[in-house]
């Protein structure tokens, strides 16, 4: 009988294949990955990472595993690493965890997460600066940490900047602990930058996530100079702007 990991891995590697051309297989294998250096640590990345909300977030609740299963493979096999969800994102932490394990590729991701995402039954911190409730971040957390099926996550931000102070200082015990190697913060609205210029100053993250993109270059003004300056890494989200690029 063929197993559930089996299955996974001969239905990921199908769809990719049927997907492309051969030439056009041929061709990505010889490219060569862009990286870039993660400024804290020196360790590289590929450019190009993969989001997981959205429709990623739409067929995981669907529990569509043969899709969910093909994108991560794809990832993998591609030579790209970095996949961001959060808490948040529906059920795509939990699959992709799940899925991930089933085809025993979760050693080969670089999983980024996010905590407080007032979306979510816990509300860790609320919109309008409320504080965030201690108990109710590492309980979320830990939950992403059962979800992702792995002892050490690599990346944990706070969720559009909430309430930096208190969920910093959780991110950076479990970093100390060595159940994180990178932490950090994000933010999708340019009205935020001052808070965000405030904490990529005084707290000592590693990573930020801002919107980025052809039609919203506002971050050129003081945050990419400052992540330079400070030595932090961007992840750049909505690099289309949501839908903005195709209206």
């Amino acid at each position: 009988m063929v197993s559930r990991r089996e299955w996974l891995r001969a239905t990921a590697a199908t769809g990719v294949a049927l997907g492309l051309d051969v030439r056009v297989l041929a061709a990505l294998q010889t490219q060569e990955i862009i990286t870039r250096a993660v400024p804290s640590t020196g360790e590289r990345l590929p450019v190009i990472g993969l989001g997981g909300a959205n429709t990623f977030s739409d067929v995981a609740r669907r529990e569509d595993f043969d899709a969910v299963g093909g994108v991560l493979q794809a990832l993998v096999d591609g030579g790209g690493k970095l996949f961001d969800t959060a808490a948040g994102y529906g059920a795509s932490e939990e699959v992709a965890g799940q899925v991930a394990s089933d085809l025993e590729i979760s050693s080969h991701i670089f999983w980024a997460t996010k905590v407080n995402f007032w979306a979510t039954k816990v509300n860790v911190a609320g919109r309008g600066g409320a504080s965030a409730d201690p108990a109710a971040a590492r309980a979320q957390i830990e939950r992403s940490f059962r979800r992702l099926r792995i002892p050490v996550i690599d990346l944990i931000q706070v969720h559009n900047m909430g309430d930096p102070a208190t969920q910093l200082a959780i991110l950076d015990e479990l970093k100390a602990n060595g159940r994180v190697r990178f932490i950090g913060i994000t933010t999708t609205s340019e009205n935020q930058y001052p808070e965000l210029a405030d904490v990529m100053r005084n707290e000592p993250i590693d990573f930020i996530g801002i919107d980025y993109a052809v039609d919203n270059r506002i971050a050129e003004d003081a945050i990419l100079p400052l992540a330079q300056e400070r030595r932090i890494g961007v992840l750049v989200y909505l690099p289309f702007g949501r839908s903005r690029m195709w209206q």
